[in-house]
């Protein structure tokens, strides 16, 4: 019995962390291996944040262009096809019906995990988010003179202790590539979506997250792809 409510008084530590850092714990990404939770004003705003975010991604699989629907052309629909580029989102999560901001955060955790820990991944990673900022979004909670994120990763044990705490600040500092063919490991966006989408400053975030926990692992992370290099 003794041990049975060590063991519940471990979980319950856990999961009030967020609350008592004034974080939301709402957003549960994978609960055995990865939680993701929002400081109150984030999560306060982040289904708006999500639902622009989805508009976007929608318009980019249709035409393969940055931006609002209305400023597309009927013959940017051929862009889709022209090219094999694996991008990011797309990557991640396949069903734009399951497209969201923090679906996008926790799979690009999810799969550094597993990239990281080959054999098996045996404990938990807690990722705060406290701040987030996309240049030029049209939400202007999060519109800002550039792209950031800032929060703090914990790493757990399988038993529930606390290995290591580390706070994460990254603004967008990218690698480019000319290909029009992109199947790298990294995350593949457009470079115009740096100062419209999330996806791009998450990709950063989340490589420096991963790298703070396993220091010998070289983290997939943001690649830019030039719209004249694609031949867009």
């Amino acid at each position: 019995m003794n041990i049975l409510k060590t063991k519940i008084r471990k979980i319950v530590s856990i999961a009030i962390l967020p609350l008592v850092f004034g974080f939301s714990s709402s957003t549960i990404a994978d609960p055995d291996t990865i939680e993701l939770s929002f400081s109150k004003y984030l999560d306060k705003r982040m289904d708006r944040i999500s639902a622009i975010d989805k508009r976007r991604e929608e318009v980019f699989r249709k035409f393969r262009r940055d931006g609002g629907r209305q400023a597309q052309r009927p013959r940017d629909a051929l862009n889709s096809s022209r090219f094999q580029t694996e991008w990011a989102n797309e990557r991640l999560i396949p069903n734009i019906d399951n497209y969201s901001v923090p679906t996008l955060i926790s799979e690009m955790m999810k799969r550094g995990i597993d990239a990281a820990n080959p054999e098996g991944f045996d404990g938990k990673i807690v990722l705060e988010i406290k701040d987030l900022f996309v240049a030029n979004f049209p939400l202007a909670a999060i519109n800002s003179f550039n792209s950031r994120m800032k929060g703090v990763v914990k790493h757990y044990d399988s038993s529930g202790q606390l290995i290591a705490e580390h706070k994460v600040w990254t603004a967008l500092v990218p690698k480019f590539s000319a290909t029009r063919n992109y199947k790298g490991p990294n995350y593949a966006y457009l470079t115009t979506s740096g100062t419209t989408r999330v996806g791009p400053v998450a990709a950063e975030f989340t490589a420096k997250a991963l790298e703070k926990v396993f220091p010998d692992y070289d983290a997939p992370d943001l690649v830019f792809l030039r719209p004249a290099d694609t031949g867009l």
